[in-house]
């Protein structure tokens, strides 16, 4: 058996297991982080040009630690962005193939990623509705979006 297989299958099984726990809904609510912060869980669809979690809650003017999964081959990031600043920060980081470093108007992000997994670690920011995007070119138009309430 490819190796490269062997791996995608096992990265799936993962991916799957974490969701099963998850109680399958479509709101990742915050646990408490170690910092006094919240910690959200999100992972993108294997399947379609979507975050599995379209709605996330944490607190106001804590730290938010973000658990991104990418279980698929295809590349995928998380970011968060300033209201209103989607399609700017997915217009700038299309010219820099999806890396949202340095982008006015994105607030936390990483790099996409395959087959992985990763830690954004969000600053405090005060209540509001925050959208989060993948930067990578055409998904963001192709619906990969969703909405981090802060209260």
């Amino acid at each position: 058996m490819d190796a490269r297989k062997f791996l995608g299958g096992i990265s799936l099984l993962a991916a799957l297991a974490l969701t099963a726990c998850g109680g399958g809904g479509a709101t990742s609510g915050g646990g408490e982080a170690a910092s006094g912060g919240t910690t959200v869980q999100v992972a993108a669809d294997v399947a379609a040009f979507v975050y599995q979690q379209t709605t996330l809650e944490a607190a106001a003017n804590q730290p938010i630690t973000v658990n991104f999964n990418n279980p698929a081959a295809l590349e995928h990031n998380w970011v968060l962005v300033q209201p209103g600043q989607e399609q700017a920060v997915a217009d700038a980081a299309t010219a820099k193939n999806g890396d949202p470093t340095g982008i006015t108007g994105v607030i936390a992000g990483g790099k996409p990623i395959t087959n992985a997994s990763e830690t954004i670690n969000v600053e405090a920011q005060p209540a509001g509705t925050y959208p989060y995007i993948c930067t990578v070119p055409g998904h963001y138009a192709a619906g990969m979006k969703g909405t981090m309430t802060i209260k």
